[in-house]
């Protein structure tokens, strides 16, 4: 039998080809830390070189025990397994959050915790629900760990699909973290800023929209998209908060991607629904945006100049109520027009 982690075939004594799983189990309850160490390792091959990852699920309270007891040297492994485990069976490892959480607020320092945040995240993907009470501890970790984990962040993203009000004390550290690293930290942040904003319609800070601010015309797509959105949620609670930088949409309104353009016309959209002199920066793109070739982008470029009743528009969208082949744009244009001073 292999009992040092190995890559030979294992004998089998139950379990699937390649992995005994009783064997591995009765190794784990060895009371020396040489077997259990032997048998973390198998399971690390398992996972690692014969992707069987779904055939060590049943390991994991025993994992988690191992974890939880002091002056073992291989812990980080130990975390490794569980957060491939969770990724692999989500709900298997929900039962042990709060373990998990425990010891990575009494290892913030420790390599393990890496890990284990990222075990985290791949709970809170499935069940955002188990995490979120334990939102303030994590919080705790990620504020006293040097940089920003980026397990630790999903984290904070995924809590915020289930409960946005939970993630109420991790704004400083999204903001925070926005602002270290932009575009590393941009995507699991702005998601979760956004969520919570339009959760609970309120602002605790400013600082982030500004960091929003620098990604609205960044090359990836995503992250992009997830920047104009941010401070489109901001914009409908606090349009005065985005007021500042809605010069920097104009980037946005002449992207390549046309649901760029859409995204950040909407987002002017809703800050001119509060403050009308907020499109001036961009008055003259959102008007070109009228003859644009895509229906949703002339909707949207509609919307935001009927907020902000920009009466220079008038021509051109009397002419898109009366002759734009799509009848949203229509219907739209005939909307803003009314809303101009010269509509008549």
């Amino acid at each position: 039998m292999d009992v040092d982690g190995g890559g030979g075939l294992e004998q089998q004594g139950g379990g699937v080809a390649g992995f005994d799983l009783p064997a591995v189990l009765a190794q784990l309850d060895d009371p020396a830390p040489t077997e259990q160490r032997a048998a973390v390792r198998r399971i690390r091959t398992a996972i690692d070189e014969r992707g069987l990852a779904g055939a060590c699920v049943p390991t994991v309270p025993k994992l988690r025990a191992l974890l939880e007891r002091p002056g073992l040297d291989f812990h980080e492994e130990i975390a490794a397994c569980l957060a491939d485990l969770a990724a692999e069976a989500p709900t298997d490892v929900a039962p042990s959050t709060a373990a998990i959480v425990a010891v990575a607020a009494d290892r913030t320092d420790r390599p393990e915790t890496r890990q284990l945040l990222r075990c985290l995240a791949a709970v809170a993907a499935e069940r955002p629900d188990v995490v979120a009470d334990h939102t303030t501890a994590i919080v705790d970790i990620l504020e006293q760990r040097r940089g920003f984990d980026h397990g630790g962040l999903e984290v904070l993203a995924h809590v915020s699909t289930a409960d946005p009000a939970a993630i109420r004390p991790a704004v400083p550290v999204l903001t925070d973290a926005l602002a270290v690293n932009p575009v590393e930290n941009g995507t699991p942040a702005l998601r979760a800023l956004g969520r919570f904003v339009r959760s609970e319609g309120e602002l605790p800070s400013r600082e982030f929209v500004t960091h929003a601010a620098t990604l609205v015309d960044h090359d990836e797509t995503a992250l992009r998209h997830d920047a104009i959105g941010c401070l489109g949620d901001v914009a409908d609670h606090d349009p005065a908060a985005v007021e500042p930088v809605c010069g920097s949409l104009g980037a946005s309104l002449s992207c390549s991607d046309p649901d760029t353009r859409a995204m950040a016309a909407m987002t002017l959209a809703r800050v001119a629904d509060g403050i009308e002199s907020a499109l001036e920066p961009v008055r003259d793109q959102l008007c070109e945006l009228l003859a644009d070739d895509y229906p949703h982008v002339r909707v949207n470029a509609c919307i935001a100049l009927g907020n902000g009743r920009v009466d220079a528009a008038a021509p051109r969208l009397r002419a898109l109520a009366s002759d734009d082949p799509a009848p949203n744009v229509r219907d739209r244009a005939e909307w803003a027009l009314t809303r101009t001073t010269v509509s008549q």
